[in-house]
């Protein structure tokens, strides 16, 4: 086995390799929708800058979220797209179920 064919093997079993390639694979897909998007360290900050959502004290605001991506033991270790309050939104195979979670809860951009 070559070096490379090492590095791809333990790369693949990597999480944190694992969880930010599927953060950019997502992070494509929003922004293709409309989405502002920012990577941080572990996840990804989905905005909706168009947001008509109000908050508490009746100012409009920005709809935002901070995406994190891990192995869910509920499924068997499968990588889920996590909200920042950690409620699983889809399986990372699942990338249309995954936008429209998003956007049910953070609104479509105009």
């Amino acid at each position: 086995m070559s070096t490379l064919d090492e590095w791809d093997e333990q790369d693949e079993q990597n999480p944190v390799v694992e969880s930010y390639v599927r953060l950019k694979m997502l992070g494509m897909h929003l922004r293709a929708h409309g989405f502002t998007i920012h990577e941080v360290a572990g996840g990804l900050v989905v905005r909706n800058t168009t947001s008509t959502a109000r908050t508490c004290s009746g100012a409009r605001g920005v709809a935002g979220d901070t995406i994190t991506c891990r192995p869910y033991e509920k499924d068997e270790g499968r990588y889920w797209y996590f909200t920042s309050w950690q409620q699983p939104i889809a399986e990372t195979e699942r990338i249309t179920d995954a936008l429209v979670m998003i956007k049910g809860y953070l609104g479509a951009p105009a």
